[in-house]
């Protein structure tokens, strides 16, 4: 019972400053809350993003500003992190950051007049990033012609 007695002290500001937030809010989810919404924008039309490689430069960045910081006052400054900025991350889905590696055609078995026909219902299009994350994106069929259009080359059967 000694450890509930019952004293408690607001803390004062300057002591709110170093203060760390135990299952609170913290920069990561903010930034993870607002990765989550640039890809859910990439996700719906269709096209690749980069999450991994996001998430590797903002830790990248947080090392940094933790660094930094701890060299200029000898430990690392909780406000230095809160104003961590993520700058635009709708440059994970640049296209250029992208190669085209494979592209697989989807099929879904459909019950046609009582036979079971396979049906192309869209294409899984692979990609790698420079750092070599891969990247699978489902288009389904309407909007793989659109994008792609006949870029395919097409067979001509000769005629005896």
């Amino acid at each position: 019972m000694a450890d509930n007695i019952g004293i408690t002290r607001v803390p004062t500001n300057e002591e709110m400053q170093d203060y760390k937030q135990v299952g609170g809010y913290t920069p990561k989810m903010a930034f993870l809350a607002e990765l989550a919404k640039v890809e859910a924008v990439f996700t719906k039309e269709h096209k690749p993003f980069d999450g991994q490689c996001a998430k590797l430069d903002f830790a990248d960045k947080i090392a940094d500003i933790e660094k930094e910081s701890e060299r200029r006052w000898g430990f690392v400054k909780a406000a230095d992190i809160r104003s961590a900025d993520f700058g635009d991350l709708t440059k994970y889905g640049d296209m250029k950051r992208f190669e085209l590696v494979e592209d697989d055609q989807e099929l879904e078995q459909q019950n046609v007049n009582g036979t079971k026909t396979a049906i192309t219902t869209g294409h899984t299009v692979k990609y790698v990033c420079k750092r070599g994350h891969g990247c699978s994106v489902f288009i389904p069929m309407d909007v793989y012609e659109e994008r792609f259009g006949d870029k395919k080359k097409k067979v001509e059967v000769p005629v005896k």
